[in-house]
C-alpha cells in the first residue's frame, strides 16, 4: 500500500490505482464524464482534472505514487473542471426537468449539480442531423451527443462488434454506425452496451421515451 495526500488528508492507495477510483473509494468526488470503470480511461472530456504536486493532470489516467499530494478542489483544478464541462455542454442542451433520462443516473445531470453549473456559458450548437430511431430497441439523438466516446469504446473494444466510430474530421462529428448507415441498416446486434454506458440522453432505450419525470434524490 502507498501513502498519498488527498486534499490535505493522508490515505492508503493501492499501487497502480487510478486517482479517479482512489478519490471515489475514499469518499471524495471528482467530476468525470468520459471515464467508466468498465471501459477505462478514454481521455476525451478533461472534467476530471486535479492538481498533483502542483501540476494539472487527468485523474482518470494518472496512477497513485508514494507521497503524492493530490488536490481535487484547488482553484486551478476547479477552474479546469468547469472549463472542460462548459465545452461539453456546448454539444448538449440542458432541459433536465423534462428529460426522459431524468432518473438520477444521468452523468451530465449529476455533474451539472456537482459543479454547480447554473447556465450554459458556451451557447449550445445544434448539429444538422435527425434523430435515428431505426433500431427497434433504442434511438440515437446526435443533438444531445457530447462525443465522449464511451459507446464507441464499448462497441469496439469490449463487445468487439466494431460497428460504432466517430469521424473527428467531419465539421459536425457524431457517432456513426458502420461509417454512416442508419442503425437499422448497420451491423449493430442490439447488445445494448452502448446505451448502458451513455452518460446522457443521446442513446436511450425506447421504453424510457415519453416518461419524463422530476427526480428527487434521497435526503
Amino acid at each position: 500500500m502507498l501513502n498519498v495526500v488527498i486534499d490535505d488528508v493522508i490515505y492508503k492507495a493501492h499501487r497502480g490505482e487510478l486517482l479517479v477510483d482512489l478519490v471515489g473509494r475514499t469518499g471524495g468526488s471528482i467530476p468525470h464524464v468520459c471515464y467508466h470503470t468498465q471501459l477505462g480511461p478514454i481521455k476525451t472530456c478533461d472534467t476530471c482534472m486535479v492538481e498533483v504536486n502542483g501540476q494539472l493532470v487527468r485523474a482518470c489516467a494518472t496512477t497513485a505514487n508514494e507521497g503524492m499530494k493530490i488536490s481535487t478542489r484547488s482553484p486551478r483544478a476547479s477552474a479546469a473542471q468547469v472549463e472542460a464541462f462548459d465545452r461539453i455542454l456546448s454539444s448538449h442542451l440542458l432541459y433536465c426537468t423534462v428529460c426522459d433520462n431524468n432518473n438520477g443516473n444521468c452523468t451530465i445531470h449529476n455533474t451539472t449539480k456537482l459543479l454547480a453549473i447554473e447556465h450554459q456559458r458556451i451557447p449550445f450548437q445544434s448539429k444538422p442531423y435527425e434523430v435515428d430511431s431505426t433500431n427497434p430497441f433504442y434511438r440515437y439523438d446526435p443533438d444531445q451527443c457530447i462525443l465522449c466516446g464511451r459507446c464507441v469504446e464499448a462497441c469496439q473494444n469490449v463487445e468487439v462488434n466494431e460497428t460504432l466510430s466517430i469521424n473527428w474530421e467531419d465539421p459536425h462529428p457524431r457517432v456513426l454506425w458502420d461509417g454512416g448507415f442508419t442503425i437499422g441498416e448497420s451491423s449493430c446486434v442490439s447488445c445494448g452496451h452502448c446505451v448502458t454506458v451513455c452518460p446522457c440522453n443521446a442513446l436511450m432505450e425506447k421504453t424510457m421515451l415519453g416518461h419524463a419525470r422530476l427526480f428527487y434524490p434521497p435526503s
